[in-house]
């Protein structure tokens, strides 16, 4: 439900499904699948038929489409909810499907293959697959992109599937391909994910720069205002004079970006207050948050260190999370990552991760 364009991610995933003409979907759901079922409903406003699945522990992707059996009949498409494709590949996908009456996966070609599943591909069948491979063994620089066509005997594979703890998809996958011929479907349009935090910045850029910039009809902005193209500007929110908002921000509902404050390259949520002066730059801010005046978060590029893992040189301002309150001047260096319900008081720095519920001091 993170907004990317203006809309949440999955409304785009909705929306490329039907546009090939599918009007069935199952959305398997789980942590605040409340929110998600209240956007949707039962589909109607997209033309669909929508149904829900709830996997009450987040126990991997196979489990999850397992999870979904009961409703699916004959043959289906899955794509992992955080992967937005266009419509044509989905189409080819049935359409190799169709011809064949076998497993599709879609494949395409990265730099950087080690965030990702390789996919190791003779003429056009999968023979391997592995999950976020060391460099030493990339062997392909091809990627599964999570997007797939199955008949209804993946659901025994599922079954059948030797794991301890998390069930994955692409375990069931790799050892389906021993019986099962899998063909790999490549693709080179547009594909965006969402995995890091810092992904949703690149992510709403990619669907930005591909469409007008939308600025909804409650929201006030001041004449004195600049804002860059495109950008979004949600409903009922305020840009009050000599603010600037650049290009590439997305403004979620009922947000105030105080007078000469600038923002760049950055996706703001829902209820939030930048304060007059504040500068916010590459960055993410949550939901209820308020940024203070004159406090500078700085972006540009920094190694962020993220579930034990480090990543170098990423272009990330910084995650705050929801519900924080940061007082006047403070300094949010870049790849900094602020947890909810962080207090700051003013003039103190922020650098490296702050956890949820912390109260900073200047000292």
């Amino acid at each position: 439900m993170l907004p990317i364009g203006g809309k949440p991610l999955l409304e785009h995933i909705i929306e490329s499904v039907t546009a090939t003409g599918i009007d069935d979907i199952v959305l398997v759901v789980g942590h605040k699948r409340e929110r998600i079922q209240s956007h949707f409903q039962n589909g109607e406003d997209w033309d669909a038929e929508i149904q829900y699945v709830v996997q009450e522990n987040p126990r991997g992707t196979g489990d999850a489409l397992l999870e979904a059996e009961h409703v699916v009949s004959g043959d289906c498409i899955v794509i992992n909810g955080d992967r937005i494709v266009e419509p044509e590949l989905i189409e080819r996908l049935i359409e190799r499907h169709r011809a064949t009456n076998q497993a599709c996966l879609a494949i395409t070609e990265v730099e950087d293959p080690t965030q990702y599943g390789t996919v190791t591909v003779e003429v056009d069948r999968v023979t391997d697959i592995k999950e976020k491979p060391a460099e030493h063994e990339i062997r392909s620089n091809l990627v599964n992109i999570g997007v797939y066509a199955f008949g209804p005997d993946i659901f025994a594979a599922i079954r059948r599937t030797d794991h301890y703890g998390e069930l994955r998809l692409t375990d069931t996958l790799r050892e389906f391909i021993d019986d099962h011929p899998i063909h790999a479907v490549r693709y080179d349009g547009m594909w965006l994910e969402l995995s890091r935090p810092w992904d949703l910045l690149s992510v709403n850029n990619g669907i930005l720069a591909r469409s007008d910039s939308v600025v909804a009809d409650s929201a006030v902005v001041s004449e004195d205002a600049t804002l860059g193209d495109p950008v979004v500007v949600g409903e009922h929110s305020r840009i009050q004079p000599g603010a600037r908002v650049f290009r590439d921000v997305v403004i979620g509902d009922n947000v105030t970006v105080g007078a000469n404050a600038v923002v760049t390259n950055a996706v703001v949520l829902e209820d939030t207050v930048i304060k007059p002066g504040a500068v916010v730059t590459d960055c993410v801010i949550g939901a209820g948050s308020e940024i203070g005046s004159l406090t500078a978060i700085e972006g540009g590029h920094s190694d962020v260190l993220l579930d034990d893992e480090l990543y170098t040189d990423v272009r990330f301002g910084g995650l705050v999370g929801d519900n924080v309150e940061m007082s006047a001047n403070v300094t949010v260096e870049p790849g900094t990552i602020v947890g909810n319900d962080v207090r700051v008081e003013s003039g103190s720095t922020l650098a490296g991760h702050v956890p949820s519920g912390t109260h900073v001091f200047r000292g």
